[in-house]
């Protein structure tokens, strides 16, 4: 009965492991076009399109439900017409609001992905500045990190394991 309950808790737990919901939004570009195409998801994605600007930057803001790991990817087709930018990420003082300090700034000339962490409730800014390039379209995608069901149910069978071993060696 003890493993029927064990079992039957450890499948509520990983029946509840969802993926975070991320908001994500566009602040505003210069020289670029802004658009954000899916919203309030585990996955969000943003793009744009520059025209014979030589220098553009766009800028959002990342919000999360949950705390969370995320993968943040830029990418650009043509990817060569980019010649450099600036990603900037880092913890923001609220909505459209200005960095605070441990900021990251990436020099990138090409496609470019990262892990970060978000924290539930605080604001994050994501943006591209400094960029100069010829005729282009970015795209940027954020997705959560789900934790995998699996996790929930590797501690009950662990604890099973050292059981069998504690009734093997009580029984030699």
């Amino acid at each position: 009965m003890k493993k029927a309950m064990l079992f039957a808790v450890a499948l509520l737990f990983s029946v509840g492991a969802n993926a975070a919901s991320l908001g994500l939004t566009g602040i505003g570009s210069n020289g670029a076009s802004q658009n954000v195409d899916v919203n309030n998801n585990s996955v969000v994605l943003a793009g744009g399109t520059v025209g014979e600007t030589s220098v553009w930057s766009s800028l959002f803001d990342l919000t999360t439900d949950t705390d969370t790991n995320v993968n943040i990817e830029w990418s650009f087709n043509p990817f060569k017409a980019l010649t450099g930018a600036q990603i900037v990420f880092g913890q923001i003082s609220g909505p459209n609001g200005y960095y605070l300090p441990g900021s990251q700034v990436f020099d990138i000339t090409g496609d470019f992905s990262f892990t970060a962490f978000l924290t539930e409730g605080l604001f994050y800014g994501l943006d591209i500045i400094n960029a100069s390039s010829s005729v282009l379209k970015y795209d940027l995608s954020v997705s959560a990190v789900p934790v995998p069901a699996a996790l929930f149910l590797f501690a009950p069978v662990l604890l099973g394991f050292l059981g069998l071993r504690r009734k093997s060696a009580v029984a030699a």
